[in-house]
């Protein structure tokens, strides 16, 4: 097979592994209980394709790896050695077999490696394997059909020994250099050496890395992944990778690879859903998004026409991805070929000579070696395939890729403005090449120079030093104390990620700084962790948050934060801690105080929550949060809420009606409340609101009608509250937005942070996904059904599946993990709708519609300044 072509992709369903499992293999294993019958149950679900079952097992067993050669000879590993249990029979080391192209007449090339994790053929006559922690090349000298010459290319030296978060991923570009990929490798530091002692150094982020077929030349070209188990180049050199998600923060990845690319991910940081240092999608600057989220669990890639094929393990299903250039990079969109049970869990493809594609199965869920295998035969019919096979061919690049990979290699004639102006491009990748362009030239930059430059070029130049001198603590330094909050955050990253620990002191100083604003102090706060050795503590390491929040010395402005970061429910905040916070009297700490105890929704915060809501003296912002609080206590001091709502300042009174809706009221108490509304017309909303909330569905646009409801809203008399909005996302009874989204550290982590919805600068996307929240759903936030065999349907996003627990995790609407055993599942659809309900504008009247929209795109947010 030509090198383009034969993309080998790297095994493994264990793309999905939990963090909680051991750095190193469990002592004993138990062997897994297979039943016998493991049926595929394929289903076909496009014109032209064709899946042949070739062989299965006893004749091979658990595959991690696979190649065809011009021949049409199919070779392929059986891993014996993969968490090997005490109790399993078979060869003490891995096998590389080979069969026909019909899978018959098997023989054994060679055996002799443990944990091979891939293989690939080379056009030398090698065939090469990826161990753990060596990749090594195999060659029969004698021909006699049988491997005995061996040889390391590159070997990782390191402490850590996990089967599959080392080295797989073994591909070729198109000039003869051997691609290949390293996972996570549980943060522990390694170095990666070539064959003629080039070397490359890590702790946990990853990479995809280059060298000659022979080991020479080392280099890594991108990194920031968490298991990148295949790789895949095409022939015009575009180079692609699926990576596995970390667990908790779904889903797996199609990445687009250019040379240099930071794709995000550093596992010293641990694998949670949150640190100021992870971007999963392009969150950060100079990190790179993925083009498509995919199955969970892919193992291979392969270049399909103009798109992309990659299985998914644990949705056993093989994709076709349709790419399409889209500015310097690619997006695409996702077609299901087919999919099997839950016993057909395909692994890695490879191109035969017939232009068939060869998969290998792992067929059960367990990870630990189990003696059921099995190598099919995929074809397609190209002609039959027309209708989901667009494109054809791969497009032409843009001028937008073509200029980007101009500055990645240095052909380019662009001077320093045109380069710091790319730098700011909204296009990831082309900013990502335009930094790697001026990071070739910083040698000469200095301080005065960036110091006269606007704030936003002073952060490229800032990420472009980075690039160029990833240990310069000085200029790391001079950055930290720079006016600019954006240039403070990426000091602290950049301290952070190099481990800097001479610049501890100046971050623990920031830390008391009394004008930090949030998002400073979320990146001073994981620095400052980071720096004292516990990178994972992040900024959701409950002990280490308690731990500053108690501590006298720490400053009031950085105890609220810390208020907002812990979760209500912790046992520890209990309501003598949080009276005593807020006997401090800082103004912003007494807030945050208040919003803690409104998140509680308990009975225990119930007494302090009236307390403040019923106290004249208390701010007025204080109070309103309160009173918002009692909304969803258990038995809401109604009331208190009808006394507030009749004499009190117009927030007040607004605030306790919002918050007696969908309250029992007594007749009596109605007739009062629309007394009220008759005497104060503007309250009249509020009120019929809750006397009536048939009432809020009157006259209204329909949903699809954006436009409409635009009007509407801006027909309305007044100007939007974005504290109100802020007020409604938080309110634990009406739109309960915070139950699946963050805002600024509160929240939860179903959907996307909503703290910089504003930078969209869109209104009517913001209002249309109120109004239709399933319209337009980005992919990595499609949830699954599952059904369960006692009838009950369960909705939720797939976190990981199988591995040693066998089970499936979902994280549910409320943010809580949710696990089902294989035996208890009849059927999983992958729906295309939102978690998000709908009808969420029908609990809310037109001016909190107003209001929660403002909130959410408000320029500057109410209580942190915009960064970038």
């Amino acid at each position: 097979m030509s090198r383009s072509v034969r993309s080998a992709p790297v095994w493994l369903f264990f793309a999905s592994l939990t963090a909680s499992l051991a750095a190193a293999v469990p002592d004993s294993i138990p062997l897994p209980e297979v039943p016998d019958e493991v049926p595929a149950q394929i289903e076909i679900l496009q014109p032209g394709v064709r899946l042949t079952l070739l062989a299965e097992h006893p004749t091979l067993v658990t595959p991690t790896g696979i190649d065809v050669d011009e021949a049409g000879q199919i070779w392929l590993v059986s891993s014996h050695t993969h968490f090997r249990p005490d109790a399993y029979v078979g060869p003490a080391d891995d096998e590389i077999l080979v069969f026909d192209r019909d899978g018959k007449n098997r023989r054994v090339f060679f055996s002799g490696t443990r944990s091979t994790m891939d293989l690939e053929l080379g056009e030398d006559g090698w065939v090469y394997l990826a161990e753990r922690s060596r990749i090594l090349r195999v060659r029969d000298r004698d021909g006699d059909g049988v491997g005995e010459e061996v040889e390391d290319v590159a070997v990782l030296e390191t402490e850590a020994t996990y089967p599959h978060n080392g080295l797989s991923g073994l591909t070729w570009h198109p000039s003869g250099d051997l691609i290949f990929s390293l996972g996570e490798n549980y943060a522990n530091a390694w170095t990666l050496r070539g064959r003629d002692g080039s070397e490359v150094t890590g702790h946990g982020e990853g990479g995809i890395f280059r060298c000659a077929a022979d080991g020479s030349g080392l280099r890594r070209i991108a990194r920031g992944f968490w298991n990148p188990f295949a790789v895949c180049v095409r022939e015009d050199e575009e180079i692609f990778a699926v990576d596995n998600d970390p667990g908790s923060r779904p889903p797996c990845r199609l990445l687009h690879i250019i040379e240099g690319g930071d794709y995000g991910y550093q596992r010293a940081y641990g694998n949670g859903a949150v640190h100021p240092f992870v971007a999963w999608n392009g969150e950060l600057r100079d990190t790179l998004p993925m083009i498509h989220p995919t199955g969970e669990a892919p193992c291979g890639l392969l270049a399909l026409g103009g798109g992309l094929v990659a299985p998914s393990w644990s949705n056993h299903r093989i994709d076709f991805f349709a790419l399409e250039p889209r500015g310097a990079s690619f997006g695409a969109q996702r077609v299901e070929l087919l999919r099997g049970s839950d016993d057909f869990r395909p692994t890695c493809l490879a191109y035969g000579p017939d232009g068939a594609i060869y998969v290998t199965d792992w067929v059960y869920t367990a990870y630990p070696v189990h003696g059921k295998g099995r190598l099919w035969r995929l074809e397609i019919d190209r002609e039959k395939a027309t209708p989901w096979l667009q494109p054809v061919a791969p497009l032409p690049s843009t001028a937008a890729a073509q200029e980007a990979r101009a500055l990645r290699s240095g052909a380019h004639d662009l001077d320093l403005d045109a380069l710091l102006l790319r730098a700011q491009s909204e296009d990831a990748f082309m900013a990502s090449s335009a930094l790697m362009a001026l990071s070739r030239i910083s040698a000469d930059w200095t301080p005065e120079w960036i110091a006269s430059l606007p704030p936003q070029d002073r952060v490229s130049c800032l990420l472009a030093l980075r690039r160029a001198r990833p240990d310069a603590a000085d200029w790391a330094t001079r950055f930290l104390e720079d006016a600019a909050t954006p240039c403070r955050i990426n000091a602290l990253r950049w301290m952070a990620d190099s481990r800097m620990e001479s610049c501890a002191d100046q971050v623990e100083r920031l830390l008391k700084e009394e004008d930090l604003n949030y998002e400073l102090f979320e990146a001073a706060l994981a620095a400052s962790n980071t720096l004292r050795g516990h990178p994972e503590a992040g900024i959701t390491d409950v002990p280490v948050l308690m731990q500053h929040l108690t501590d006298a010395a720490t400053a009031p402005q950085v105890q609220a934060f810390l208020l907002r970061l812990l979760p209500p429910s912790h046992p520890k905040l209990r309501p003598e801690l949080l009276k005593n916070l807020l006997e401090i009297g800082h103004p912003r700490l007494s807030l945050e105080v208040v919003r803690t105890l409104a998140a509680q929704r308990s009975a225990a915060a119930r007494p302090l929550l009236e307390g403040v809501a019923a106290d004249r003296d208390a701010a007025i912002e204080m109070r309103v949060e309160a009173i918002a609080g009692l909304a969803a206590v258990p038995e809401p001091p109604v009331a208190l809420l009808i006394e507030l709502a009749m004499a009190e300042p117009k927030l007040v009174q607004q605030e306790a009606l919002r918050s007696l809706r969908f309250q029992p009221l007594e007749a009596d108490q109605k007739a009062t409340l629309q007394q009220l509304a008759a005497a104060e017309p503007p309250l009249r909303p509020l009120v019929e609101a809750l006397v009536d909330p048939a009432s809020l569905l009157q006259d209204r646009p329909a949903l699809n009608d954006t436009a409409a409801w635009l009007a509407r809203l801006d027909a309305l008399p007044g100007k939007a509250d974005a504290q109100a909005g802020r007020r409604l996302f938080f309110q634990g009874r009406i739109a309960i937005c915070a139950t699946c989204h963050r805002y600024e550290g509160r929240g939860g982590i179903v959907g996307p942070d909503l703290t910089f919805a504003h930078q969209q600068g869109d209104r009517a996307a913001l209002l249309q996904s109120l109004l239709e929240p399933s319209r337009e759903v980005a992919p990595q936030y499609y949830p699954t059904q599952v059904t369960l065999k006692d009838g009950t349907v369960f909705t939720g996003i797939l976190l990981r599946a199988g591995g040693t627990s066998g089970k499936e995790y979902y994280r549910d609407i409320t943010g809580s993990e949710q696990a089902f055993g294989k035996e208890q599942i009849q059927r999983r659809e992958e729906l295309k709708t939102s978690l998000m309900p709908g009808g969420l504008t029908s609990t809310l009247t037109d001016a909190e519609v107003r209001d929660l929209l403002a909130f959410l795109t408000h320029a500057a947010p109410p209580t942190q300044p915009p960064t970038q």
